[in-house]
């Protein structure tokens, strides 16, 4: 397939492309204009990044007889490379220019302990080693005036030394260029001047926020990736151009927004979580088209399993996130960014993670995972190590003489050979003994995690929607539902690759904050109006040059507040215009975002404003509407079933096993069952109902037989 690719035929379907890059595989997903949706998984490459995408993209086009140029010249992705980076630090080497003094604030951190009773816990790894941090003599006090002016001589010694120590990247953090980046724009100059083929990330345009250490963290971590990400993302689009599509490559954020390739070049921090984010927006969506308002978006993938509280359909969103923590579930164990990001919490293992038995003799699962190579035991690929995946294969819920979208042939005599080499034998039990109790702490820890999750937000997940999604959720969503005491489970249409799904549902989208701490007393509402005006202005002009018509721009403003004397802060919705009468209705704002979190509210307590925020998005591009619903099922003697092993029944019951395309809208059925999608299964339990609706969704309610 190539450039000269014959023309579309007038008046042909066209296409949508999204993908999304996994551990493990990688997603693929065609929406047409007609509302068919084509999809595709493809085993990841971490080397040749860009061969699974185009080789599961051909598949998909010689599939469905679709011409190449029936696919829309924008693409949107999103991709895990950037997270890795970080979490195996393969970044560029990179230095630090800082005000002096101020060099080891990122290794200072915080005074606060991730674990109170273990003396000699380290903490997050400081990214850049201390020969590599520098300093310049200058000084910006608070309100923004100038107190040492910087000597650019000076600044150019700080950036030859770098060079000279081998930087391939250069973060500059000042005190108080947030308020005044003057001295952090020259030293970027200076470092242009010298040394023009480093890339330099200034914390003024990262992070436009007070908090010393986490500005720095974040400034770092984006110098941190900018050499690999800007090469990654043009390979990317470079192969395809190649395949013949005029591709504009656009990026999905951790905010739950997509943004054109040049700005994820710029920022790629911002791309840290983009795949979670893609299926916390995907999540939003389908539970808005299924109107169920309340809903934990549970996607478990190949690596790891997350969650995300969608509240009256919007997913929350963040700027409390913390990457690569030494200690997974420990708050503090990681580097802070403090990037709004959707609000993801890391709940369990993936597919892939590995089962073991520690030295105590207690059986583990994860942190470590097989990821795409070798895989679990029973890809066949060369991995010997017992999996999640290896796991559900014996309890009967995969296909033994199926693959995996088309992508791995199953093997279940390899898949048992590890687990009770490595499992059975070691702990004195069969293998379906060793089988379900690893599936077992999987799920105990996953819905464990996700209810602490919800009672930190002040939510009662009992009355949410188990909405499950990624290539085995699905199949561990029920287990996970009747642990969180969730009575109903939405499966979505194409669950298997739904986070690359959610890519063509996600609004364009780009944000800025800036710290001026004001009590409300006393604040100068002209000059904050003026603030948050060139705010807008300049996000108007970064929508547009990613092709975003100015009249198409809407803005949410918020303000980060707090009571006096307070140290965190609670994020408010601001109106559209500020000003001297519309002090009570910020007041009341905050009151309501206070109780929603606390469940109270202080009386008689003086407010103060920390951080102004603007969020610019353009409407998300229309969804067509599905084909018309199918009106048969398949003939009663196609059905067929195999044993599989329910955990509240404690046995293996023959189960039927159905093409979710057997399925009709309206009618209801009764487990249990196994209904299979392209890339994945879902588990129905014994006393379960279920039935698909109109959009293609899986709507089960557990039965009594499911509680615990």
């Amino acid at each position: 397939m190539s450039a000269a690719a014959p023309a579309t035929a007038p008046g042909a379907v066209r296409y949508r492309f999204a993908f999304d890059i996994g551990g493990t595989f990688t997603d693929l997903v065609l929406l047409g204009s007609d509302g068919s949706v084509l999809t595709a998984k493809v085993l990841s490459d971490q080397i040749d990044v860009v061969g699974p995408i185009r080789a599961g993209l051909a598949r998909l086009l010689a599939q469905h007889g679709i011409a190449i140029g029936q696919v829309s010249e924008v693409v949107v992705g999103a991709t895990t490379a950037v997270t890795n980076l970080v979490i195996e630090r393969k970044g560029a080497r990179t230095g630090l220019i800082a005000t002096a003094g101020f060099r080891d604030v990122i290794e200072i951190a915080r005074e606060l302990r991730y674990d109170l009773y273990d003396l000699t816990a380290p903490g997050p790894d400081p990214v850049i080693p201390r020969e590599l941090r520098m300093e310049v003599a200058e000084r910006i006090d608070a309100a923004g005036a100038v107190v040492q002016a910087l000597d650019e001589a000076d600044a150019e010694r700080a950036v030859r030394a770098l060079v000279a120590a081998g930087a391939q990247a250069i973060a500059v953090c000042l005190l108080h260029s947030f308020t005044n980046p003057d001295h952090e724009q020259r030293i970027k100059a200076v470092a242009q001047r010298v040394a023009p083929q480093l890339p330099v990330s200034l914390s003024s345009e990262v992070l436009g926020e007070l908090r010393e250490y986490e500005r720095t963290v974040a400034t770092v971590l984006n110098a941190y990736v900018m050499p690999m990400v800007g090469g990654y993302l043009g390979t990317i689009e470079d192969g395809l151009r190649a395949m013949g599509i005029p591709a504009t490559l656009r990026i999905m954020q951790s905010n739950g927004g997509v943004i054109s390739r040049e700005f994820g070049e710029r920022m790629p921090i911002r791309m840290l979580e983009s795949g979670p984010a893609a299926g916390a927006l995907g999540a939003a969506h389908a539970a808005r088209q299924a109107s169920v308002a309340n809903v934990v978006a549970f996607d478990m993938g190949g690596t790891t399993a997350k969650a995300c509280l969608v509240t009256d359909g919007t997913p929350s969103v963040t700027t409390d996130f913390e990457a690569a923590r030494l200690q997974r579930f420990k708050k503090g164990s990681g580097l802070p960014v403090r990037l709004p990001t959707v609000d993801l919490i890391e709940i369990g293992a993936g597919g892939g993670s590995i089962a073991h038995v520690d030295a105590t003799g207690l059986l583990k699962v994860g942190p470590h995972s097989a990821g795409s190579k070798p895989g679990p035991a029973c890809y066949g690929l060369g991995g010997t190590q017992p999996t999640v995946t290896d796991a559900a294969l014996l309890m009967g819920y995969l296909d033994p003489a199926g693959n995996l979208s088309g992508a791995v042939q199953i093997r279940p005599d390899l898949a048992e050979r590890a687990v009770a080499e490595h499992i059975a034998q070691p702990l004195g039990l069969s293998v379906m003994e060793a089988a379900n109790g690893i599936h077992r702490i999987v799920c105990e820890h996953m819905a464990a995690a996700a209810k602490i999750h919800a009672v930190e937000n002040g939510r009662d997940v009992r009355r949410y929607t188990l909405l499950a999604f990624g290539g085995a959720g699905p199949i561990h969503a029920r287990e996970v539902a009747r642990r969180t005491g969730c009575t109903e489970v939405l499966i979505p249409a194409n669950a298997g690759v739904f986070s690359a799904f959610g890519l063509l549902v996600a609004p364009m989208k780009v944000d800025a904050v800036r710290t001026r701490f004001t009590r409300m007393a006393g604040i100068d509402w002209a000059a904050t109006e003026a603030l948050l005006g060139q705010m807008q202005d300049r996000l108007r002009d970064e929508l547009a040059a990613a092709g975003v018509p100015p009249s198409e721009v809407r803005f949410r403003r918020t303000a980060d507040m707090r009571y006096v004397g307070q140290g965190f802060e609670v994020e408010t919705e601001l109106p559209a215009q500020l000003g001297p009468d519309q002090a009570g209705a910020v007041q009341a704002s905050f009151e309501q975002a206070y109780i929603a979190r606390f469940g109270v509210r202080l009386e008689n307590q003086r407010l103060e404003a920390v951080n102004w925020r603007v969020e610019g998005f353009a409407p998300a591009p229309p969804t067509p509407a599905r084909p018309a619903a199918r009106t048969g099922v398949a003939a009663a003697g196609a059905r067929r079933s195999r044993p599989a092993y329910f955990p509240d029944a404690g046995a293996f019951i023959d189960t039927p096993v159905i093409d979710e395309t057997e399925l009709r809208p309206g009618e209801r059925h009764e487990g249990p069952a196994l209904v299979e999608q392209p890339g994945s299964t879902v588990v129905i339990g014994p006393g379960d109902r279920f039935g698909i609706d109109a959009a293609g969704n899986l709507r089960i309610t557990l039965g009594a037989r499911a509680g615990r």
